[in-house]
């Protein structure tokens, strides 16, 4: 336990520490504006997402993150006058009949809000942005995004809950609750159509340094790179297969991907599941009701050495579609 507390302490506050400083989601393809902030606005009408996942079961203090975003496009007049917000955005086709119905959304602006709390042992991320993209049409059946976030991150160290071998160690010179504040931008583009989606986006863009009121001086944050994407097969009308990829690339650790295939009936009910590399194989399963109300669940089988302490992880998402 008390080498734990440190290890995730100074995962996050060493410059020569190797691990990834944002949260890992397996069920990103549901809910994208955690990576890509050049997707708000892409639905027509308001989009709310939620999300929680708990990370490592059975570690004590292991990651747990929850987030918050909200997302709708945005009319300002001129050649938009005649649409409401509703009439801008896409909808996603349920069959292969209504995919040669799908046609790309007229360009617009989109806005929406990202809250992310993720807390590991004694410390506390709390990041909160203003997203904004713009989508081009390109043709008749694609368009083009490109996105930026904008806000502030608070991380709190909750130096009182250190526990160090040597009663006395010398390590923080403070007691109780640290924050430090700094701000975030985040950007990204986004190619999307009736069967497909290519992203790319870039978080941390701002590298900050890490201090707490001069007891860790030393970690510095690292910009965040993500790749994506993924094409969608009908099987028959009704059935769909999809297989995606995400690759991560935050220096120094090595290039890291996840492959993620998933199966649904007319997007009503799917079935699904990936592979981490050097971390986990995951499942999930999920349904849409009404295209309104979308619940999702993940579960994931860790393949890491810390297999023999945890028991997986968990995640659970829920949209809603005004």
């Amino acid at each position: 336990m008390k080498r734990f507390v440190v290890l995730i302490v100074f995962k996050w506050i060493s410059i020569t520490v190797f691990a990834q400083q944002r949260p890992h989601y397996s069920q990103y393809v549901q809910n994208m504006s955690v990576l890509n902030p050049a997707v708000t606005g892409l639905y027509s009408g308001k989009d709310l997402r939620l999300g929680l996942r708990t990370q490592w079961q059975g570690l004590e203090n292991a990651p747990k993150t929850s987030y918050v975003s909200f997302s709708m496009p945005v009319s300002f007049g001129g050649d938009m006058t005649n649409y409401r917000s509703n009439d801008l955005g896409v909808t996603e086709p349920q069959t292969k009949d209504e995919m040669f119905d799908y046609t790309a959304s007229m360009a617009h602006h989109s806005f929406g809000v990202l809250f992310i709390n993720d807390k590991s042992g004694p410390l506390n991320r709390i990041t909160g942005n203003l997203t904004y993209a713009y989508h081009l049409a390109i043709g008749d059946r694609i368009n083009l995004s490109v996105g930026l976030g904008v806000g502030v991150n608070r991380l709190g160290l909750d130096a009182q809950s250190l526990v160090f071998d040597e009663p006395g160690d010398p390590v923080t010179s403070t007691s109780g609750q640290i924050n430090k504040f700094s701000p975030d931008l985040n950007a990204g583009i986004y190619l999307y159509g009736a069967e497909f989606f290519v992203g790319a986006s870039m978080q941390q863009i701002i590298k900050n340094k890490l201090a707490f009121d001069g007891s860790f001086n030393t970690g510095k944050e690292v910009a965040h790179y993500f790749l994506t994407a993924g094409y969608k097969f009908w099987m028959g009308n009704d059935f769909s297969l999809t297989p995606s990829v995400m690759l991560k690339m935050v220096n120094p650790l090595p290039k890291a991907f996840d492959l993620n295939l998933k199966f649904a009936y007319r997007d009503n009910f799917w079935v699904g599941g990936g592979y981490r590399k050097n971390d986990a194989l995951f499942g999930n399963v999920g349904f849409n009701i009404a295209k309104m109300v979308g619940v999702g669940y993940a579960y994931d089988y860790t393949t890491s050495q810390l297999r023999t302490a945890s028991s997986g992880s968990h995640e659970i998402t829920l949209r809603l579609l005004f």
